[in-house]
């Protein structure tokens, strides 16, 4: 039997066909199980507990320092009534294998160091979890660097300056200078006295302070604060949420309020206003004193009179 050439090549490019879409099907289980591989081993084991890896404690004094440095690890400060800086590190069996901790004093600074091996292959991968836990004096300086986790700040008075690169920061009961800084996640501060810088790249500034300035930006978040004391200056700037503020009565401010699509609510009592517009108010609280400017791209801004 003589087959043709026009059918020999159809069967031909059928056949093709199909090894094409065998090929294919192979080349996705196998993509399909290496993605599957990776999210295994990338993934932190939930039933795996943090365990205690590392503890030391340094003889110091107030107004001393502590830094900690650390690649994506939780850091928890807070005081006790001791003259001493004691540090302890939790870790999972990962972090323990893949980082390295040392824990030092040098001068008047006692410093934390929590990274990766210097290996190329270790900063790949995940799994990695650590939970950096400090207690200081009460009046003590802290400088915290993380390159992922959250920071929490509680019962300290000194100068603080806390940075991460996308997890939250939290403060609680704070007495001096801050400086906090996220990529993108929210800032709370609580019972706060003094000075604040807040800054996020997206998420939400939550401030109850008392006679200190503050600042605080975000690129999309709400900012929301509740001041007491004598004005010191407020700045507050959203490219897109809403802002909200209370205040005593007898707060003394050159204010400016301001939103591109949003609405206006001044709600103080002592208020004269210079020029209002759509969008936009300029005013005086009791006869003017420090800025009060709060400014959104989009959302509403609110002043309410405690």
């Amino acid at each position: 039997m003589v087959i043709s050439e026009s059918k020999q090549s159809d069967e031909t490019i059928i056949w093709e066909n199909i090894m094409n879409r065998v090929f294919e099907l192979i080349l996705m289980k196998r993509l399909i199980f290496i993605i599957a591989l990776f999210v295994v081993v990338s993934a932190p084991s939930f039933a795996e507990e943090l365990k205690l890896i590392r503890e030391k404690s340094f003889s110091v004094k107030d107004w001393q320092n502590v830094y900690v440095i650390a690649s994506g690890a939780d850091v928890k400060l807070e005081s006790w009534d001791k003259q001493e800086v004691l540090v302890k590190i939790f870790s999972n069996r990962r972090a323990e294998e893949k980082m390295r901790f040392d824990l030092y004093k040098e001068g008047e600074v006692v410093k934390v160091i929590a990274k990766k091996r210097g290996s190329f292959f270790n900063w790949f991968g995940g799994g990695i979890s650590v939970r950096i836990e400090i207690l200081t004096p009460q009046n003590y300086n802290t400088l915290v660097e993380t390159s992922g986790g959250d920071i929490k700040v509680s019962n300290l008075s000194g100068g603080f300056k806390l940075d991460t690169s996308g997890g939250d920061i939290y403060l609680q009961n704070t007495n001096g200078k801050v400086k906090a800084e996220t990529s993108g996640g929210d800032i709370t501060c609580k019972e706060g006295i003094g000075d604040l810088y807040a800054e996020t790249s997206g998420g939400d500034i939550k401030i109850d302070l008392s006679d200190g300035s503050i600042f605080a930006e975000t690129s999309g978040g709400d900012i929301i604060i509740n001041y007491s004391g004598v004005n010191k200056g407020i700045r507050a700037e959203t490219s897109g949420g809403d802002i909200h503020v209370r205040i005593p009565a007898d707060f003394k401010a050159k204010v400016h309020l301001e939103t591109s699509g949003g609405g206006i609510i001044n709600n103080f009592g002592n208020s004269r206003s210079e020029r209002v517009k759509r969008g936009e108010i300029n005013a005086e609280f009791n006869g003017g004193g420090e800025i009060l400017k709060l400014e959104t791209s989009g959302g509403d801004i609110r002043v309410d009179q405690k």
